[in-house]
């Protein structure tokens, strides 16, 4: 089809006003006098709005305004999203620009309230960012106005067009071309809908295309940080997220993280004071020496910062939030009790002042290393005592225990494989109440895994209660080292899993408390004193001592050494 001529429009008629049409905008010079001036129907305009939310619509503009139909209903829909009870017409319309070419409809715009910012939508050159491009161009000529519409959405938005089918269909010039290929890298939803412009205010049976884009949200890319990465090692750029990393190469990612944002911090912020001049808000200073104040600045924390400041205050701000994600990784504090890990969350605003560097790290470490010990030793000789004779009150408890003598008394003991505890934790629903239980537990699962080897666990313990809720009093679940059973009564039935590890319980515990012989476990079992051998029978036996001192690491505990940083390289 051959561009329109003056031969092909047609009288305008009049149209009965809808119940719920909007103001109609200033009507203009006599359609006859432009020859592509097609004016939007309502009901097309509104389909072309169709599956838009303008909630996250900020920004609009129309480039072929015409006397105004498009931007009107746009300008509604913009009102309505942001008040919905008392919208007005003038709300949407301050947030629509207007490009129009006829200066008899530009002056009918202005008139009808909206912000003309430009008169060839092909000239316009910007750097302002919309949200959403909505036209009807010049069917002569859309191909290169939607074309420019995709250019200047090229960061994201959304762009809507009506263009005469033609153009799409029969991809002749290079523009036309151009416009397909993009259409199609775009992923361009296109309807074709005939007939649409028939009975409209200006009459033509053309054949029109639906075009709408939608263009995810990106950003360039920046020089500061490509320049920066390429001058990272290779081996920093594809470590993947650090907390997916192990201890030490976590310590090591963590490390070159902070150290590549302070840089890329730092390198942002020397290039903004070098061209501070040029982003003042006056060309020259005010007649009584007024001082220019920048357009655009940096802050940190609404507080306005320059120079040496501003980089200095950057700086401890980056340090305090790697040392906050450092005191919140488990990779770090998961071996250190609540308090311990309350302790280090206290001590980060005074971090801000020093480096978040390897050295560091590991002069912390060693300060909780000595108190995060004896937290670790009293937290579980508690445990030791909470599964013993803090129960004894309790009838069923008395089967927890197994009496021995041991090392100058005879009121020693150790716990046995399965120990029952009192817990009365109902839920509101007559349900077990899996908050509480998962408090009693918590602590019985960071001891033993503690005693394990420092190892994490690998079952949830919030889903295995919520499992054994599910299943009803009774019903046992599994945990990381134990299986456990509630019952409505008010027991909780604690059974352990692993042998070798109940044993390295016991011995810790008893050896705390002095009851077995100070070289328990580091001399053979013949080569003991009469006494020692004795508390040894009491204790376990002769074949089950054997063991321990075949394989000290299994059974005695090293605390200070399962705590060490691993070696930096």
């Amino acid at each position: 089809m051959t561009a329109l001529t003056q031969a092909s429009i047609f009288e305008p008629r009049p149209q009965e006003e809808e119940p719920d049409a909007p103001p109609r905008s200033a009507p203009g010079p006599r359609p006859t006098t432009f020859i592509e001036l097609f004016p939007t129907p309502r009901k097309l305009a509104e389909r072309m709005l169709d599956g838009i939310n303008f909630d996250e619509i900020g920004a609009v503009l129309e480039p072929s305004a015409g006397k105004g139909d498009l931007a009107a209903v746009v300008a509604k829909r913009v009102a309505y999203a942001r008040d919905r009870y008392a919208y007005r017409d003038n709300d949407g319309k301050a947030a629509i620009d207007c490009i129009e070419s006829e200066p008899d409809l530009r002056a009918a715009l202005k008139g009808a309230g909206f912000r003309v910012v430009h008169d060839d939508f092909l000239t316009y050159h910007t750097a302002k960012s919309y949200d959403l491009i909505v036209a009807n161009p010049p069917f002569s000529d859309g191909d290169r106005h939607l074309l420019k519409m995709l250019e200047l959405a090229r960061y994201g938005g959304r762009v809507v067009c009506l263009l005469n089918a033609e153009t799409l269909r029969n991809p002749y010039s290079f523009e036309r071309k151009m416009l397909a290929k993009r259409l199609a890298e775009l992923g361009a939803e296109i309807t074709y809908l005939p007939g649409e412009f028939e009975s409209a205010e200006r009459r033509t049976s053309v054949e029109v295309a639906l075009v709408k884009v939608t263009i995810p949200d990106s950003l360039p890319k920046s020089v500061i940080i490509e320049e920066l990465e390429a001058a990272r090692p290779a081996e920093q750029l594809h470590a993947g997220p650090a907390e997916d990393l192990a201890h030490g190469d976590f310590v090591k990612a963590i490390i070159a993280r902070y150290q590549f944002e302070v840089d890329v911090g730092v390198r942002l912020i020397r290039e903004y004071n070098a061209v501070l001049p040029h982003l003042l808000n006056a060309l020259h200073h005010g007649k009584d020496g007024d001082y220019r104040n920048p357009i655009l600045e940096l802050k940190i924390d609404d507080r306005k910062a320059t120079g040496a400041n501003i980089l200095n205050d950057y700086v401890r701000r980056t340090r305090l939030k790697y040392w906050e994600a450092l005191f919140q990784a488990p990779q770090f504090v998961s071996k250190l009790t609540s308090n311990l890990q309350k302790a280090l969350a206290a001590k980060v605003e005074e971090l801000g002042d020093y480096e978040f560097s390897y050295s560091n790290i590991l002069s912390i470490q060693a300060d909780m290393a000595g108190q995060t010990v004896a937290g670790i030793e009293d937290a579980i000789l508690k445990l030791f005592d909470d599964l013993s004779h803090q129960h004894s009150w309790y009838p069923e408890s008395s089967r927890n225990v197994h009496y021995y003598n041991g090392w100058a008394t005879n009121k020693a003991w150790k716990i046995n494989e399965k120990v029952i505890m009192p817990f009365y934790g109902k839920d509101w629903d007559g349900k077990l109440d899996v908050y509480r239980a998962g408090e009693q537990l918590r602590d019985i699962e960071r001891c033993l895994c503690f005693l394990a080897g420092g190892t994490q666990p690998t079952l949830s313990l919030h889903r295995a209660l919520e499992e054994a809720k599910l299943g009803g009093w009774g019903y046992e679940v599994e945990c990381e080292h134990f299986r456990v059973k509630f019952y409505k009564k008010g027991t909780c039935h604690l059974t352990f899993n692993d042998e070798r590890l109940l044993a390295r319980f016991n011995i810790f515990g008893s050896q705390r408390k002095k009851w077995l012989p100070h070289n328990y476990g580091r001399k053979a079992y013949q080569d003991l004193a009469a006494e020692e051998r004795a508390v040894v029978d009491s204790f376990e036996g002769k074949e089950s001592y054997s063991k321990v001192v075949a394989d000290p690491d299994a059974f005695l505990l090293d605390t200070g050494r399962m705590l060490a940083l691993p070696e930096h390289k």
